[in-house]
């Protein structure tokens, strides 16, 4: 008989080597983002040292290593469980019951047990390592991660890993916002002046921006490039403006029915509202035609005032599952990857007009 409620496995789906690390291994959070800093050391470190290479630690090289692999690794191991708990959340305001909740659920395990998701990862990597690959052939024992083909291999292969990781984590992020989708059109979502003080808007709005600061994290690579290195234009040009389109729409994914919701519910609530003034105010004219005496119309007027205050506190109710000052967190995150390239040109900038050449 199938499970009425979703577990780790559910959200892991058919991701071998989500299975396998963290089913059948027991590999923890922090185990999967050591297991790269610990590679790191070893294939730009100590096995150039071995092969009579100078170290490998560049700029770029240290950054994957001690800060985006490991952070990628980590992430891919945490998400299941925010996942998780943020169906838990959503599940607490679902209309059906019964058989309609269990369908849901199945339907949930269907969507992340898909082979789309990890294949996703899997070519991700491939494009990743094998770029790497070609690159080190073609100059090959000219640098340390290309001193023979055990070095390329190590190099390589850790870099599949971490860029499977991203890709995994990033088709889980869209498979999950869109069976959230799904449970928002079914949700009995009420309405709320302080959309952070409910807990299901809080969660799901932690699940969004939790993915994207660690897309910040990961394109620090790319924010840092122009200061280390001189990557190709056009092909940078191109990341950056993918990064910049993907991170905002990650976060309004999973939110987006909800949000259509929220603004249905209000504006059936205040169509109705406005009905019922317009009808109450129309009596009213009408008892004033009838009898001048205040005394006759009293009532109905203190009653079209309540009702005036009642839309005014409908209308000024949220219809985001999230407060204003989400959009603030949202562009500085967003931005924050690229603060050190952007401080530099300004200082260029302001160096020129003060110091012209």
């Amino acid at each position: 008989m199938p499970s009425k409620q979703l577990a780790l496995t559910d959200i892991l789906g058919s991701d071998p080597l989500g299975r396998l690390f963290f089913e059948r291994w027991r590999v923890s959070p922090f185990a999967a983002g050591l297991f790269f800093i610990l590679s790191g050391i070893l294939y730009a470190v100590i096995l150039p040292l071995f092969f009579g290479y100078p170290p490998g630690l560049d700029g770029v090289t240290l950054l994957n290593m001690a800060l985006v692999f490991p952070v990628a690794g980590y992430f891919y191991a945490t998400q299941p469980w925010s996942i998780l708990r943020t169906y838990e959340s959503i599940s607490r305001y679902m209309r059906e019951e019964g058989d309609q909740n269990l369908f849901h659920i199945e339907k949930i395990r269907a969507s992340h047990s898909r082979a789309l998701w990890w294949v996703i990862g899997i070519l991700f990597g491939l494009l990743g390592a094998g770029l790497g690959i070609s690159f080190s052939v073609e100059h090959f024992q000219e640098y340390w991660y290309s001193a023979n083909g055990f070095e390329i291999a190590l190099v390589q292969g850790v870099r599949f890993l971490a860029y499977y990781c991203i890709g995994v984590a990033a088709a889980r992020h869209i498979c999950a916002s869109l069976e959230m989708n799904n449970l928002f059109e079914r949700a009995d979502l009420p309405l709320t002046v302080d959309a952070d003080r409910l807990e299901v808007f809080c969660s799901v709005k932690n699940f969004a921006l939790e993915f994207v600061g660690i897309a910040a994290i990961i394109a620090l690579n790319l924010g840092l490039q122009p200061l280390l290195i001189d990557p190709p234009v056009l092909e940078y040009a191109i990341y950056v403006s993918l990064y910049c389109i993907v991170a905002p729409v990650s976060f309004f994914l999973p939110l987006w029915e909800a949000h259509r919701r929220m603004s249905k519910i209000k504006n059936q609530m205040l169509d109705r509202l406005n009905y019922d003034f317009q009808e109450l105010s129309q009596e009213l004219h009408r008892k004033i035609g009838r009898d001048g005496k205040s005394a006759a119309y009293a009532r109905d007027a203190d009653s079209l005032n309540r009702l005036k205050q009642t839309i005014q506190t409908v209308s000024g109710a949220t219809d985001w599952p999230f407060q204003g000052t989400t959009f603030y967190r949202l562009f500085v995150t967003v931005l924050s990857p690229f603060l050190l390239v952007i401080f530099e040109i300004f200082i260029n900038i302001v160096s020129n007009f003060f110091v012209p050449n």
